[in-house]
């Protein structure tokens, strides 16, 4: 189940940020600038906003293995299309905006599998679940060199693809038929609104944070004065650290003692602090910082689904709809936003800004933490 449930996030994520990898064979093929470029990667996260709510809504009614099945096969044809279809770039950000709702259709639905499953570890599986986007991050990455450098940008969707329907037979053999709720109110969550509201608002902010650092940590690494080669690799050390650290602190999770959300915002200031470390612009401090950044700034979404998840296991997949509005709202203004910041007032600004989210979020996590 845990298997299945990280190659279906990483199946629906991989198209987003195959878009941000390959961002240099497919703006030479559209001939398009960054600023417009920077609509693809922020159209799929747009789309997985308007969509998380209803979806999160929808798997609970039809039960998560159809919807999941449902998504994987949206997201394996949407892959296919791009490889085949996208000659136009309005064409290639169509397509993206279907792939963000396969997104948010798996993610609400695989929730809400991992809950019905009665797991004796739910923490370890949701924060396995959970390192599906840094795995997708890097994947994205080895794309590069693997396929798009040697066979063309259009292949790694067509690999996209693959791990697509992988994930579909995996779902077939795992997740057992459910008839869902009824369509009435037993959909909506157990906790109160107005937390998960909050919750959702200090998801916000800690995923600008986070989309703001994989979006521009390598060009502010360059900017710095690191080689480009090292900026990259320290990306790829980033999302290496997010994976290690969600599972490692999944492994504690279901043992600990506490409230989640009180780690959650205490990790995302720890990520705060070496957001401010890049605001200093020297190549060193910019290593070091890389690292504490990604360490915190990447690790809270564990601790939020966990708690969300855990407060709502029999309308995980409605109450995860409203947190996950705010992730994506965030990712996706992250980009956009920073990008206007720092052609304004260059990365230190940024980063300050950047920081201050990171905070704001993690203050708000502490405060509903004992709704959760």
């Amino acid at each position: 189940m845990i298997a299945v449930a990280i190659a279906a996030a990483v199946s629906v994520a991989l198209p987003g940020f195959l878009v941000g990898g390959l961002s240099v064979q497919i703006r030479g093929e559209f001939g398009v600038a960054e600023g417009r470029y920077g609509w693809a990667m922020s159209t799929y996260f747009l789309a997985a906003t308007t969509g998380s709510i209803l979806l999160g809504r929808l798997a609970q009614i039809i039960g998560p293995r159809r919807q999941l099945t449902i998504a994987l096969i949206g997201a394996a044809g949407v892959d296919i299309c791009i490889a085949l279809f996208a000659k136009e770039f309005s064409t290639l950000i169509a397509f993206l905006a279907v792939a963000g709702m396969c997104n948010a259709a798996a993610q609400t639905a695989v929730n809400l599998g991992l809950a019905q499953a009665g797991l004796p570890r739910l923490g370890l599986a949701i924060a396995v679940k959970q390192s599906g986007m840094p795995a997708a991050s890097m994947l994205s990455g080895l794309a590069v060199p693997a396929l798009a450098l040697t066979l063309g940008w259009r292949w790694a969707f067509v690999g996209a693809a693959a791990v697509a329907l992988t994930a579909l037979s995996g779902v077939q053999r795992t997740i057992a038929r459910s008839a869902g709720l009824a369509a009435d109110t037993k959909h909506q969550p157990q906790s109160p609104l107005s937390a998960l509201i909050i919750a959702g608002v200090a998801a916000m902010f800690l995923s600008f944070g986070a989309g703001a650092l994989n979006a521009w940590v390598v060009e502010s690494g360059v900017d710095s004065g690191l080689g480009k080669g090292t900026a990259g690799i320290m990306l790829s050390v980033g999302a290496a650290l997010g994976i290690a650290i969600r599972v490692g602190w999944g492994m504690r999770l279901d043992h600990m003692r506490g409230h989640p959300f009180v780690t959650a915002g205490l990790m995302a200031c720890g990520g705060a602090l070496g957001v401010l470390g890049l605001a200093l612009r020297l190549p060193a401090t910019h290593v070091i910082a890389t690292v504490v950044a990604f360490s915190g700034g990447w690790i809270w979404p564990v601790f939020l689904n966990f708690g969300v998840v855990r407060a709502n296991e029999g309308r995980a997949a409605s109450a995860t709809g409203i947190t996950q509005t705010g992730v994506y709202l965030g990712v996706f203004a992250a980009p956009l936003t920073a990008g206007a910041i720092i052609e304004r007032s260059g990365y230190t600004s940024m980063w300050m800004v950047t920081a201050a989210a990171m905070a704001i979020g993690g203050v708000l996590m502490a405060r509903v933490s004992r709704r959760f």
